[in-house]
């Protein structure tokens, strides 16, 4: 192929729109994402282990959005899941147990266990003050004490057979000896040897029998304890039984009828709160006391369920461990703080449980802690509800550990392509928990389909942004924005966030509905905002501060085009590169290289440069060539191979001493054997000669010359478009490096390689010695 001009039309888009938003309904489309479509749907369903989705893509894309919407999709299909509940385990009391009910069970049961205990503390007092209550345990001590009666009377007489007299004081038994049936003074006991003998040997023989009187004693004293203990439960049961009730015949499910059993045995055995409470009414410790006691037998709810008619979803934007995991609250009292059970409070996970959690990978990932305690939720299958995110770190930290609960459901973890390949090689634990990847593209194909529903998709920006509706031609200049962005005209970027912005700020500059020439002004503001720095570089170069010759011809020089990025702005920025060529054996000499400013992609397009040479003339010609090769007046790293070809053209020159035009800038890749190949930036290099040229003057033969595989990247202004019409700029495309020199030189490609070959041999006739 040869070199051909560019046409006027094939640098401008037509898509022939010809419905506005007012005339379409509004519908959400994100075009060419069949492969996150896929992916979502294995995600969703399967229920296996690990297959938790990783939503990779740009930011902008929609990837938030299209995650969401998909769950609400597809959580409309799945039932709710259980109430979260916790209570006070009585036997473990620094570990609440949790409980899980069907949906909207919890909120009813800890309504009605609230009301059970209210009950209790208005009943209980009078029951065990009642007189049917203290007539049965009056007669049950009446009944024991008259037992204990009749064995202290066999105890007198067992003793009186003896010798020996009983006597009761307040330490317990004490006998003395009996003569004549009368007790003997203890004075005469002492002072009578034989008296005092006799009475050792009765009591040594008693001792036996003593003892089982004694062990009689207490088993009655036990037995009566037991009664009473027994009167006080079966009264409390009898209590507590009646209250329970109608909630055992309003619940039917087997876990709550648990949890009222075990309930009732918790208040029959700690009736006594109960019972207390009317006592310590207007004694404020104690009924603090007594009531922080009572509250420990309510039900906790933590994630009520009730309202849902399907599974949730559950969007978390700040990711900590109180908000994921939950937290334990803690009240001060009296100079102390306390917790227990009440004091739990749930998370994302805890509300996400049956469904679906989503988050941003780069909110989780600042805190490494949390990335790992999220792993292990999904590793275990449990919440652990953490009271400190720096408990192993800190083994001293005291506090209630709740019982973890169950956890099942689905992640979707939203971040950039990077952070899943370092993840990925990094975390062996990640692709065993993440084993989806739902990919978003950010440029995808332009079909008739999409043009077609474009209006429709701008339609569902402008009623969720408030914004106006969008003329025909607006609505086309949107899409050639949207290409533009892409750099292709065959694509549209997707990254609907930069669209977004632009039909807001069209908004605001627009009297009416948004027209074309409203996005074109808003897209010129946004560039305006933020091309100072460029406006600064044209400056120098028509103030002849920055060289750039855009007349004339010069040898071994030639006009590249390169790129600037700004990060919000990139545009082309034009450079002299220039060549000096002698005789010796250095070869081709990168300056960029030797002043370590040269990065290795452009260094590898140099030696391709010189690999070309070698091909090109070093089978017919000693190479005896040293060139020195420079792009002028820059400052900064060097990098990239698009400007290859643009050196190859001036290093050439530079051999040869044919002139260059300097009215013509070349842009694009080299390879060994003198192909052109495509390069990046195309729209920007374009613009970017194109407007310095504007700047020191339109003379009508200014142009560019890149590659013919560049041809769907010419997506430019149209004040540039007007100019290639009106023929006072031109864009060319090639093929090969000889279509550049005949463009350049003005001679055939067959003439310039004969001139540089001849100079060549002149080069090594001069660097190579006569021989004698």
């Amino acid at each position: 192929m040869a070199l051909v001009r560019v046409k006027p039309e094939e640098a401008e888009l037509r898509f022939g729109i010809r419905k506005g938003t007012d005339e379409v309904e509004p519908a959400p489309l994100f075009p060419g994402q069949d492969r996150v479509e896929r992916a979502f749907s294995l995600a969703l369903e399967t229920e296996r282990e690990g297959y938790n989705v990783y939503v990779s893509g740009p930011e902008s894309v929609g990837r938030t959005t299209f995650t969401l919407r998909k769950l609400r999709e597809k959580a409309r299909e799945k039932p709710p899941p259980e109430d979260v509940c916790y209570y006070h385990d009585f036997h473990q009391p620094m570990r609440p147990r949790f409980l899980l009910l069907p949906p909207g069970t919890g909120r009813d049961l800890s309504r009605d266990v609230d009301e059970l205990l209210e009950k209790l503390k208005q009943s209980s007092h009078r029951i065990f003050e009642s007189k049917e209550f203290e007539e049965e345990r009056e007669k049950r001590v009446r009944d024991i004490e008259a037992k204990k009666e009749e064995l202290l009377r066999q105890l007198t007489e067992s003793a009186r057979r003896k010798g020996l007299g009983v006597i009761m004081t307040p330490a317990g038994f004490r006998f003395l000896p009996l003569v004549r049936g009368q007790p003997v003074p203890e004075a005469e006991l002492l002072s009578n040897p034989v008296l005092r003998e006799s009475y050792q040997r009765s009591l040594r023989e008693f001792e036996v029998e003593f003892r089982d009187y004694l062990r009689a004693l207490r088993d009655l004293d036990h037995r009566l304890a037991d009664q009473l203990r027994d009167l006080r439960e079966r009264t409390a049961r009898y209590l507590v039984e009646g209250l329970l009730y109608k909630l055992e015949e309003k619940y039917r499910d087997e876990r709550v009828r648990e949890f009222l059993k075990k309930l009732s045995e918790n208040l029959v055995a700690n009736i006594q709160f109960f019972v207390e409470w009317k006592f310590v009414e207007d004694n404020l410790p104690l009924r603090r006391f007594v009531e922080n006691n009572i509250n420990l037998f309510r039900l906790k709810v933590v994630v009520d369920n009730g309202g849902r008619d399907s599974a949730p979803v559950v969007h978390e934007e700040m990711p900590t461990f109180r908000s994921l995991f939950g937290y334990v609250s803690h009240r001060a009292e009296m100079g102390i703080l306390y917790a227990d059970f009440s004091g739990i409070e749930a998370g994302s996970l805890h509300r996400a449980r049956g469904g679906y959690l989503v988050l941003r990978a780069s909110d989780v990932l600042r805190n490494p802690l949390l990335w790992t305690a999220l792993k292990r939720v999904l590793l275990h299958k449990k919440i652990y509800v953490s009271g400190y995110p720096f408990e192993e770190a800190f083994p001293l930290y005291v506090g209630i550990n709740p019982e973890p609960v169950p956890y099942r459901g689905k992640i979707f973890l939203i971040g950039d392509p990077l952070t899943f390949h370092l993840l990925s090689l990094f975390d062996p634990e990640f692709t065993r928990l993440f084993k989806i990847k739902a990919e978003f593209a950010s440029v995808v194909k332009l079909s008739d389909e999409l043009v077609e529903k474009f209006p429709s998709v701008l339609k569902e920006i402008v009623s969720s942004e408030g914004l106006r509706d969008l003329t025909p031609d607006g609505v086309e200049e949107v899409l050639r924005y949207a290409s533009s962005l892409a750099g292709d005209r065959r694509r549209i970027s997707v990254v609907f966030g930069y669209i977004t912005d632009v039909l807001r700020e069209a908004d605001a500059l627009a009297k009416g509905k948004i027209t074309g020439e409203d996005i074109r002004r808003a897209v010129k503001e946004k560039v305006y905002r933020s091309n100072l720095i460029e406006e600064r570089i044209r400056e120098m170069i028509a103030e002849g501060k920055i060289i750039i010759e855009t007349q004339g011809k010069r040898c071994g020089q030639v006009n590249g085009l390169s790129v600037l990025d700004l990060g919000d702005l990139s545009f082309g920025k034009p450079t002299r590169i220039t060549a000096t060529a002698y005789p010796g054996e250095k070869g081709i000499v990168n300056v960029e290289r030797e002043v370590e400013l040269s990065g290795p992609i452009h260094s590898k397009g140099v030696m391709i440069l010189t690999g070309y040479i070698g091909m090109k003339y070093g089978r017919r010609v000693p190479l005896a060539l040293s060139c020195n090769l420079t792009f002028e007046q820059s400052y900064d790293e060097v990098e990239g191979d698009s400007a290859s070809v643009a050196e190859l053209v001036a290093v050439l020159s530079a051999i040869c001493g044919v002139p260059l035009r300097q009215d013509v800038a070349v842009t694009g890749s080299l390879d060994q054997r003198g192909n052109f190949q495509p390069v990046g930036g195309v729209r920007e290099k374009v613009e970017g000669f194109w407007r310095v040229c504007r700047e020191k003057g339109l003379t009508g033969t200014q142009g560019v010359v890149l590659p013919s595989r560049n041809r769907d990247n010419l997506i430019l202004d149209p004040e540039l478009v007007e100019d290639l019409r009106a023929g006072r700029f031109h864009l060319y495309l090639a093929d090969t490096v000889d279509d550049v020199l005949e463009l350049l030189t003005g001679i055939s490609a067959a003439e310039f390689h004969r001139r540089v070959r001849r100079e060549l041999m002149r080069f090594a006739r001069i660097a190579t010695p006569k021989r004698r």
